[in-house]
């Protein structure tokens, strides 16, 4: 068991009530009876004690040494424990230390050294401890008995130590060593035997320690940094395959790298800097298809390096010093994808066409200038697909953009540009085509193709629109200016149209669909501006799917009601009309319904949808739904919406399908549940609003897979919820428990807990409070659910 500090007095009773007590839990008891200070229970400890342990324990029991009430200086409980260890020659410090939830233990100062080196059996009884930190402190070397310690998975170990212990080999849970030791002379042939090592970092070694590595040996190494030390010719160093990561850093007397980086079959980083006398690159790295990230930096003697070394088959980052040159190779480059970040890379590709023959993709980021760029995409003919993250000066870059004649993708984001090049409108297979945040673009639309299946247009300075038809399956306009959105219309055919933002929201009353060329192609409409631009949508666009209509400007024209059997989807925001239940009945099909900002009335539509699946209301007036017929309805989210109260929640359970419920912000006369929702087989219960008590009869919601406490407090948690037989996720944001969630909960093994840790330590519960819902290594603390969650 965890010892619980935010609750001292239920974890001494859960102890009372442990199978074998107290004979099995005399330590934990110590430890109890030197935290707490409840005079009541140090008696009663004090008395356990005396009548079931050795004399030693009880010496160190009775020493005036108190561990910290709060449990939260590490160095003061390592300190006291020790003084514990020297009364009782068995007294478990790590176990103990561990039980605190301090999985780091430092000897950072002269005094612990001091004792340690005095009685050097304690160190022995520090296992359980997982991670072990020692500084410079030790004055007769690294004591052996660290090697005892076989709990450990972390090592770090800084000083003028000249030896490591000989049996070190025995840390056979080791994953993680990091040795900084400027005067180790070798290292012990046992090291290489601990196989469960991971990463492994040496540093500031000044010795000519190099023939002692054995690093092939270490067959799980995935991790592997030389951080300043005395490398030299490493030609003949073996390394494991292993390897994923590896570190050549301020080496300054490193002449050769190992031949052996050939056979890193799994390497996905490679960082070489400040080597000042290497002479050579091996030619190697073109075989390491993992490999995605590569840096040459500061390495005077190497003048350049062949392009299929760096060019390799994943590589995304690439750095090099800037009089490195890059050559062509002997072998071809094979990669269809290419990711750029600078200029000296892009001018090498723009330059060597004939080294790029299979290039089809080029993400180009994090160049902010493109003035130093010398040739254009037009020297790429394989080109299928452009991607470009910001950037000034990009003239030149699109130069004979329609020798490009294979581009199908062209994104841009933040890139300054006024203009798109003509070329584009040649380009004949081109499908999806972006600008977003290019805030000084005017696009006109005369050099767009007459075909394109996606136009994204977003947060661009203006649209010009052209007298010429522009055919797309998707088109996107989006926080831009239109002179003449009639003209748009007028020559725009597609299925699904996004139209958001337009001329700063300042527009007229008049209806835009009448203009389009082929109105019953549209199956998807996304318009937020005003429902005086789309009045008459259902009476042209007779094949919509999806209607999502936001009146954003404030008109108060209506929306012409007419039968639109294929309608799947509604969404209506802002709506200022008054002919809502005319509109809904003229829309039999309807699977999802959402309605924002609708205060014309309080009652909900009386009307049958006998295929709606979602409803989704936010801050609407409506006093019930009981005007509903929805009888496969299983969704219900409503928020901000103060007029539906206690009555007509309890109403709900007029829909028997009803699977998933949730409330964001109801009448503040809803203070209970009703448990009339008890009836309902709700998987989802996001309740969202205060009640006096959780009642009992949710726990006979069996179906239950997620549950919210709705920010409430609580004393004790219920321990029914943890007899939930399906509860995967819980929500506990926003609440309080008094009182620490006890082990019980564990049975839970919850998938997700739901619980949001501000910046503002104030506002945040103890994790102790709520450890006992969360099944280590299992359970996901979230923020929000995953979307998993609201399937």
């Amino acid at each position: 068991m965890i010892l619980d500090l935010s609750n001292l007095n239920q974890y001494y009773k859960q102890l009372q009530s442990q199978p074998n007590y107290p004979k099995a839990y005399l330590y934990e008891l110590f430890a109890v009876g030197k935290t707490s200070r409840d005079e009541i229970i140090v008696a009663e400890i004090t008395e356990t004690i005396e009548q079931y342990v050795t004399a030693e324990i009880i010496a160190a029991f009775k020493t005036r040494n108190k561990l910290p009430e709060d449990g939260e200086n590490s160095g003061e409980i390592l300190e006291t424990l020790l003084k514990y260890g020297l009364k009782d020659p068995l007294f478990p410090i790590g176990k103990i230390y561990n039980a605190f939830q301090f999985s780091l233990l430092s000897i950072r100062t002269k005094s612990i050294a001091e004792i340690l080196e005095k009685q050097p059996d304690l160190i022995s009884r520090l296992n359980g401890v997982t991670r072990l930190k020692i500084a410079n402190v030790f004055t007769n070397g690294l004591p052996k008995e660290i090697c005892d310690i076989t709990s450990l998975t972390g090592l770090n170990i800084k000083g003028d130590y000249q030896a490591l212990p000989v049996s070190i080999g025995n840390l056979q849970q080791l994953e993680s060593v990091t040795l900084e030791l400027p005067k180790l002379a070798s290292f012990p042939e046992s090291f290489w035997f601990l196989k469960n090592i991971k990463e492994l970092e040496l540093s500031d070694i000044e010795t000519d320690f190099q023939a002692s590595l054995q690093l092939e040996k270490l067959t799980k190494l995935e991790e592997l940094g030389f951080y300043v030390v005395n490398l030299k010719d490493t030609s003949q160093l073996q390394l494991p395959s292993s390897l994923k990561e590896l570190d050549f850093i301020r080496l300054e007397h490193l002449t050769q790298l190992p031949a052996s980086i050939s056979t890193l079959v799994n390497l996905e980083k490679f960082n070489l800097f400040k080597c000042p006398l290497l002479v050579e690159i091996p030619k190697v790295f073109h075989n390491l298809n993992k490999l995605f990230v590569l840096k040459f930096k500061a390495v005077p003697l190497i003048k350049t390096i062949e392009d299929n070394q760096i060019f390799t088959k994943k590589c995304e980052y690439i750095t090099l010093d800037d009089s490195l040159q890059i050559v062509p190779g002997s072998s071809p480059i094979p990669n269809t994808e290419l990711l750029v970040r600078d200029t000296k890379t892009l001018n090498y590709v723009l330059s060597h066409p004939e080294r790029f023959t299979s290039l089809e993709k080029i993400i180009i980021q994090y160049i902010t200038d493109f003035s130093e760029v010398t040739l254009g995409f037009g020297q790429l003919t394989t080109l299928k697909a452009i991607d470009i993250h910001q950037g000034i000066h990009m003239e030149t870059l699109f130069q004979d953009i329609e020798k490009c004649t294979q581009l199908r993708y062209l994104k841009m984001y933040g890139a300054s540009i006024e203009s798109i090049p003509e070329g584009l409108k040649d380009l004949e297979y081109l499908d999806f085509l972006s600008f977003n945040s290019c805030r000084e673009l005017v696009l006109n639309a005369a050099n767009l193709p007459s075909k394109i299946k996606e136009l994204y247009l977003f947060d661009i300075k203006a649209y010009v629109p052209a007298e010429k038809l522009l055919e797309a399956e998707q088109a996107y306009f989006g926080n831009l200016a239109i002179e003449e959105p009639k003209v748009l219309f007028s020559n725009l055919i597609t299925k699904s149209l996004h139209f958001s933002g337009i001329n700063e929201c300042e527009n007229t009353q008049e209806d835009l669909t009448q203009y389009l060329p082929k109105p019953k192609l549209l199956t998807t409409l996304k318009a937020y501006t005003n429902t005086g631009h789309f009045k008459d949508v259902l009476h042209y666009c007779t094949n919509l799917e999806h209607l999502h209509l936001d009146n954003n400007e404030a008109s108060l024209g209506t929306l012409t009601s007419l039968p639109a059997p294929k309608l799947k989807y509604f969404k209506l925001d802002f709506y200022k009309g008054d002919n809502l239940e005319s509109i809904i009945k003229n829309m039999p099909n309807l699977e999802g319904l959402n309605m924002a900002h609708y205060d014309v009335s309080t009652t909900f539509p009386k009307v049958t949808l006998p295929n709606l699946k979602a409803l989704d209301l936010s801050y609407t007036t409506f006093e019930s739904l009981e005007t509903l017929e929805a009888p496969v309805l299983e969704s219900i989210y409503i928020a901000l919406s103060y007029q539906f109260g206690m009555e007509a929640y309890a109403k709900l359970n007029q829909f028997k399908a009803l699977k998933k419920l949730s409330f964001r912000g109801i009448s503040d006369e809803v203070n209970s549940i009703p448990e009339s929702i008890s009836e309902l087989k709700l998987t989802e219960f996001l309740i969202n609003h205060k009640f006096e008590v959780l009642p009992e009869f949710i726990q006979h919601m069996t179906t239950l897979k997620t549950l919210s406490l709705g920010g409430n407090d609580f004393v004790d948690l219920p321990t029914w919820i943890a007899d939930l037989p399906h509860l995967e996720r819980l929500d506990i944001d926003g609440c309080k428990f008094e009182n620490a969630v006890p082990e019980y909960f564990q049975k839970l093994k919850l998938k997700e807990l739901k619980y949001y840790i501000s910046g503002f330590d104030g506002y945040n519960m103890n994790p102790k409070k709520y450890n006992n819902l969360i099944t280590p290594g299992y359970t996901k603390l979230k923020k929000e659910f995953s979307k998993e969650a609201n399937v």
